[in-house]
């Protein structure tokens, strides 16, 4: 039987996407080993990083079938169509069509373009990232993703509602909605808030579902009504990227800060235990030293508890890649006194936790120690022999030991 490695880079719902090809790959009966690449392009370091883990592939399987997908293919094809040892060059259109695949040697007659998970799928993971909606329509300044990932599609609502079923079958406790720009969903007369009630509705048995990362302009009324559904996660995290309201129309986002405040406002209010993350660009072309403060002193009174910091990086063909650049130096020691209060918000969420009664998910055990997360996201351990994908009730916050919660 062939050997099947998926190396994958980026966000989570390419960790989804290589499941769905390691799937392929193995109803394909493979008579060669293939390594399957996933690449990221979201910043330049991350097209880099791409770069280097297709080169160290080739250098470590050298009998292997190389192929290379993702966004990076978006930015950089002919890089890795001229890499001497690369098999397939892939688009991310076509990564989970069977056809892609049937030219490597096989022994089966499966050319159907169609994926069937198996008790393998997802096997050393708690928890699935299901991804429903790929592409974005927004066209952001600073962002390759539409043109590495296309205009907005969504999974259809009936597909999404068999994968759901068969993972709640196949013993998962925990279901995250992803998507590049997911509160775009839209099939069968049912938008995202539709499709997360569809799912909640149909699968009874789904014990936790996730939503992953948001665009403000997404949130309306309807889905901070659905967060107080207590089978939805208490934490969202929502792509901000600036604190300035010049800097926002120069990333070409669609909200104001005074729109963003009101709806933090509103989903604190709808659910008193909702953890709030977000993503912010340090130093983005146009940002003058006051632009940045207000971004600093914005994110620091906002009720935002988890912060994904990312130094901007140019990206070839969007609009800002254009515009004159900051030094770097400049962006660098922005985005460090961002990390620095990212480190101040998540210490303080978790100071003011200790002596409550929480619950989470345990994703791993080892040595009489489970680690997991809780439902608002925050990490935990417990000192004790808890089975992995077992869902904690009432555990005691005592303390922070090494950045994580202690719980008893």
């Amino acid at each position: 039987m062939a050997n099947i490695k998926t190396i994958t880079l980026g966000c989570r719902f390419n960790f989804y996407e290589s499941e769905q090809v390691k799937a392929i790959l193995t109803s394909l009966d493979l008579s060669d080993d293939v390594v399957f690449i996933n690449t990221c392009s979201v910043t330049q370091s991350a097209e880099n990083q791409s770069k280097q883990a297709v080169r160290k592939a080739i250098r470590e399987n050298p009998n292997a079938k190389i192929i290379v997908t993702g966004c990076s293919i978006a930015t950089a094809k002919e890089y890795f169509e001229n890499l001497d040892g690369v098999y397939a060059v892939i688009t991310n259109d076509n990564k989970t069509n069977v056809s892609s695949y049937t030219n490597i040697p096989h022994g089966s007659d499966n050319t159907q373009p169609t994926v069937s998970f198996d008790k393998t799928s997802f096997k050393d993971r708690v928890k699935v990232f299901l991804q429903i909606q790929c592409g974005c329509d927004n066209f952001c300044t600073y962002c390759i993703v539409p043109f590495a990932r296309g205009r907005s599609r969504s999974m259809p609502a009936n597909e999404i509602l068999d994968k759901v079923r068969f993972f709640v079958k196949q013993g998962f406790k925990e279901i995250v909605l992803s998507g590049i720009d997911i509160t775009s969903y839209k099939d069968a007369g049912l938008n995202f808030n539709g499709i997360v009630k569809y799912i909640l509705d149909n699968v009874p048995d789904l014990q936790r579902l996730r939503i992953s990362s948001l665009n403000p302009n997404g949130i309306d009324k309807e889905l901070i009504e659905l967060m107080k559904n207590p089978r939805i996660m208490p934490h969202l995290h929502l792509s901000i990227q600036s604190g300035d309201d010049d800097t926002l129309k120069a990333m070409r986002r669609k909200y104001s800060i005074a729109e963003l405040t009101a709806i933090i406002k509103e989903l604190k209010n709808a659910r008193a235990d909702l953890v709030l993350g977000a993503d912010v660009i340090a130093g983005f072309p146009t940002e003058t030293a006051t632009q940045f403060e207000n971004t600093y002193s914005y994110i620091r009174s906002s009720g935002i508890s988890l912060l994904h910091v990312f130094p901007y990086s140019p990206r070839p063909g969007t609009v800002a890649s254009r515009l004159v650049q900051l030094p770097r130096n400049t962006i660098l020691e922005r985005a460090k006194k961002l990390r620095m209060l990212a480190l101040d918000l998540k210490t303080s969420l978790q100071q003011s936790l200790i002596g409550t009664k929480v619950s989470g998910l345990v994703e791993k055990c080892n040595n009489n120690c489970a680690t997991g997360k809780l439902d608002n996201f925050l990490e935990f351990i417990a000192n004790e022999s808890i089975p992995m994908n077992t869902v904690i009730i009432n555990k005691t916050v005592t303390s922070v030991s090494n950045g994580k919660l202690l719980l008893k």
